[in-house]
């Protein structure tokens, strides 16, 4: 169940470019994440150049118009290096699916417990998850 929200600057990706990198978001986290395929929920805000506002570099990194900043929020309990192989799929992915420098991907990472999750019906449908992947370390039990 990783919610997923994409921010790009407005004007610099067309319909196709937002569809693959869409599909490179989601691609990466089925390979890693194990989620299962209708497992997708992405937003994508497309900004102004006045409300996206970043530096042009920063610890090495230099951005591009084509920078991402891309957020993911998840269900607590996997693994650090599940989380930074997700982190190096992502980036992978997204640059080869838009052709962007490596540079130009900026991802933050979240998680939170199960109970803090409603799938509608103010139901905390994945309450236990948490503790599940913590003692299972596999994905598909929690999303």
């Amino acid at each position: 169940m990783p919610i997923t929200t994409i921010h790009v600057l407005e004007g610099q990706y067309d319909e196709q470019r937002l569809s693959s990198l869409s599909k490179a978001v989601q691609e990466a986290l089925i390979s890693v994440l194990k989620i299962p395929p209708d497992d997708f929920f992405q937003i994508i805000h497309e900004l102004r150049r006045n409300r996206f506002l970043h530096t042009p570099s920063f610890v090495g990194m230099r951005y591009s118009d084509d920078f991402i900043l891309l957020e993911v929020a998840f269900i607590s309990g996997r693994p650090r290096e599940t989380r930074l192989a997700l982190l190096q799929e992502l980036n992978r992915r997204i640059v080869a699916a838009t052709g962007i420098s490596e540079d130009d991907v900026m991802i933050r990472l979240s998680e939170a417990p199960g109970e803090n999750f409603s799938f509608g019906q103010g139901l905390a449908q994945r309450a236990s998850a948490s503790q599940a992947l913590s003692k299972s370390g596999d994905a598909s039990s929690a999303d």
